[in-house]
């Protein structure tokens, strides 16, 4: 039952901040690495073994969540971009 609140509260907060960082006043730049640096710590910390590591057990299942956390980490960020440009368009 943990993981799957640790894996929705994560997804939640990359649509947070995806949303929070459209509306900041910051340079693109900035943005981006603000994002990069919310959007890769948790994916790293079941990659970084498995890379490490590759011949221990379960190392591809690591590999492969820690894949899937990643791009469902960045298509929440960018959903939550997405919902700030059209709710700001609409106004």
């Amino acid at each position: 039952m943990a993981p799957r609140i640790f894996t929705l509260l994560y997804l939640l907060a990359m649509v947070v901040a995806g949303w929070r960082l459209f509306r900041i006043g910051w340079p693109r730049g900035a943005k981006i690495a603000t994002g990069l640096a919310l959007l890769l710590p948790v994916p790293l910390m079941l990659l970084l073994p498995a890379l490490r590591h590759p011949d221990r057990a379960f190392a591809d299942i690591l590999r492969g969540l820690g894949l899937a956390l990643l791009l469902c980490g960045a298509l929440c960020m960018a959903g939550g971009v997405a919902a700030a440009w059209f709710k700001g368009r609409k106004a």
